[in-house]
């Protein structure tokens, strides 16, 4: 194999509901950009998108007291123009496109909390796509990789 240029790979982590899971999904994130000699920048701003991502799902789509009991896929894929990772979970519904964006004008003390980590998630992917299938949440997360559309490209 061709190291000196990413080619098609695929990785399918499975973690519990659970904060301390999160570093697994680094780690393998980590060893899967080496194998496919992906760029760093869009190795960087997956992980930054998935541990925001996968904070959320911790964090909020499941009741309280039942951390552990539920799992979260993460599929990663190695693809000659991008990187993608696609989060499924049984989670609540929860489509990332109808959180508002950040009230940046707003004084400090008037913004609402949150709604931080959303918004860098939308700016550091190409893309950002959301599915309710059944009882499942399904969110690709899609980097594009720097002059993959012909172009120098950053995002």
């Amino acid at each position: 194999m061709d190291r000196s240029a990413p080619g098609h790979g695929r990785l399918e982590i499975v973690i519990a509901d659970r904060l301390d899971e999160i570093g697994r999904v680094a780690s393998a994130l980590d060893e899967f950009a080496a194998r496919f000699a992906l760029p760093a920048d869009a190795v960087i701003d997956m992980q930054v998108a998935l541990d925001e991502v996968l904070a959320n799902v911790v964090s909020y789509a499941y009741p309280e007291g039942q951390g552990g009991a539920h799992r979260i896929r993460i599929v990663l894929a190695a693809h000659p123009d991008a990187l993608e990772a696609e989060v499924t979970d049984d989670g609540a519904p929860f489509d990332p496109a109808i959180a508002g964006a950040p009230e940046r004008d707003a004084p400090l003390e008037h913004r609402r909390i949150g709604g931080l980590g959303l918004h860098f998630v939308r700016n550091l992917m190409s893309e950002v796509k959301y599915q309710r299938i059944g009882s499942h949440n399904r969110l690709v997360l899609r980097r594009r990789l720097r002059g993959s559309d012909g172009g120098s490209l950053d995002q």
